[in-house]
């Protein structure tokens, strides 16, 4: 007999209480479970991915390339999955031992000179991570989590081990609605909640991604057997019959501004006369952004320049720019001397890239809109480049513009070495005042979300009535207390070729070698003879 909604939510009901008080080394034992039933997966997972981006939007098939798409959906499925589940494994073990989790370093106070300067943060590096060769396959890159400063790291210390007391306890019943853009995120939502938050959770799949509802289950098998999650696909209606249960205690959205005003406002949002929330549970969410890429102008050389404008092409160009951050918007100084080479190398580099079929609702009305012209077709998107606007005085109107565009999830900033003391003073100031959840210096924002380890979400102070990218943080193993946001750093220039560039040839193979090594360390080996056997892959890349 099939279960019903009414079934799901009455088993997970009855199975919270004994959730939230699973202790830490229960929660890590379960997380490994399950990143190992995701390593035997992970396959049929990623097939089934590319399959449903190999579909148009109208319904049919059009014939295309799917060796960057097998690669992608791999990365931000099965292997961004079990790398959160590892993370979140060692985060329970840690805080069985010490309390608390360990960060990659003893955390630090940044600008201490309080109101006189910059605001005072506690810095909290999480790259790289222990035990997961990060080093190598994430060579040059840091990523540092700022904490606002409670008064010096021994106070912060303190309020580290409260939070993980207090957030792993909270329990309930969350509703997770899942985004259609990434098959990962909603498994990640989920995830967080049944391991951060304590509760047990009923995942509501996109449409787009029925097809992986048995999949899922499979992946995700111990989970479902400890009674900690169920997985529905549907359409609204099942939202809407959930929500209108009322052991439903919390709801995670992952979406965009209208679902969200339909969810907590039941129509067009709060600026109607006598508007107010018609959502009765506790809320967190992730609404997008119109990502900008910032180039503070200075002298690059040509590997510099040549590696920045390859980043800024994939950022685009990955996962057929339906991703919440992918670059929309590139901000030059109009004066750079090198402008007109560096947006000739990005053009150059899509106009390279074959179209990719339009597979996301209304993607292909978006795309005649703004091209003015009908689409392909066969049924796919080109790649398209409109010319908006020009800067002079580059660090306070890119500010300007950064204030402008809609969202705070993630920006990115190239910042070249030529620059001198003042001016890389400036500069610095600039990327530590732009008000996004992350902000990456030298590479894509998106690598934050890979990490696993990077808290996931909007710049801190979005309300009901204005959300910007989102309420509170996700994915978020290590349980940081005070978050503010976090820069993350990669090199100007690289020697090879990133794996998550569409280009890379044997990108593929190096997917499949991480999700093999880390279903290694999941079973308690090394991992490293899986590094090793991905060397000729990077090395050929």
């Amino acid at each position: 007999m099939t279960a019903t909604l009414a079934d799901d939510l009455a088993r997970l009901a009855a199975a919270a209480p004994a959730h939230a008080a699973r202790d830490a080394p229960a929660r890590a034992a379960l997380a490994l479970q399950t990143a190992r039933a995701v390593a035997r997966a992970a396959e049929r997972w990623t097939s089934v991915a590319v399959e449903i981006k190999q579909r148009h939007e109208r319904g049919d098939r059009p014939s295309g390339p799917a060796t960057a798409a097998l690669a992608e959906e791999a990365a931000t499925g099965p292997l961004a999955t079990m790398r959160l589940l590892l993370l979140t494994a060692r985060a329970c073990a840690d805080i069985a031992r010490h309390r608390r989790p360990r960060a990659a370093a003893v955390p630090r106070v940044l600008h201490p000179g309080g109101r006189a300067g910059p605001a005072s943060f506690i810095a909290v590096d999480v790259l790289p991570a222990r035990r997961l060769w990060d080093r190598a396959i994430f060579s040059d890159h840091t990523a540092t989590v700022r904490c606002v400063n409670p008064g010096g790291v021994p106070r912060f210390l303190e309020a580290w081990t409260e939070e993980v007391r207090e957030r792993m306890g909270r329990g309930g019943v969350a509703l997770v609605l899942g985004a259609g853009n990434v098959t990962g995120l909603a498994v990640a939502d989920a995830c967080c909640q049944i391991f951060e938050h304590g509760r047990v959770v009923l995942l509501k799949l996109h449409p787009l991604h029925a097809p992986l509802e048995p999949v899922l289950g499979e992946a995700l098998a111990p989970l479902v057997a400890a009674g900690v999650l169920a997985i529905r696909a549907g359409d609204v209606e099942v939202a809407r019959d959930a929500l209108a249960d009322q052991r439903v205690s919390h709801v995670h959205l992952t979406g965009g501004r209208e679902a969200f005003d339909a969810l907590v406002w039941g129509g067009p949002g709060p600026h109607l006369p006598g508007a107010s929330p018609v959502l009765r549970t506790s809320l967190t969410c992730e609404l997008g952004n119109v990502t900008p890429w910032f180039v503070v102008p200075g002298r690059y050389t040509p590997a510099q320049l040549r590696h920045q404008a390859d980043l800024v092409a994939g950022s685009i160009i990955n996962n057929t720019s339906f991703n919440c951050i992918a670059t929309k918007c590139l901000v030059t100084c109009r004066s750079w001397n090198q402008r007109d080479e560096f947006l000739a190398l990005i053009t150059r580099r899509l106009d390279a890239q074959p179209p990719r079929t339009a597979w996301y609702p209304g993607s292909t009305g978006a795309w005649e809109s703004l091209a003015e012209r009908a689409a392909p077709a066969d049924g796919t998107l080109p790649w398209l480049v409109l010319s908006v606007g020009t800067l002079e005085d580059f660090c306070v109107a890119a500010g300007a513009v950064a204030d402008r565009l809609p969202g705070t999830l993630a920006a990115n900033v190239t910042m070249p070495r030529s620059l001198s003391q003042d001016e890389a003073r400036r500069a610095t100031l600039f990327v530590e005042h732009l008000e996004y959840g992350v902000v990456a210096v030298n590479t894509w924002a998106a690598l934050g979300y890979s990490f696993g380890s990077v808290p996931w979400g909007g710049y801190p102070g979005g309300t009901l009535a204005e959300p910007g990218s989102g309420i509170g943080w996700v994915h978020d193993p290590l349980l940081l207390p005070l978050v503010h946001n976090t820069i993350v750093r990669g090199p100007l220039a690289a020697g090879l070729v990133p794996p998550w560039l569409p280009w890379h040839t044997r990108a593929a193979d190096l997917t499949r070698g991480v999700v093999g090594m880390y279903g290694a360390i999941a079973e308690g080996g090394g991992g490293l003879g899986h590094l090793v056997a991905m060397l000729p892959a990077v090395l050929r890349g």
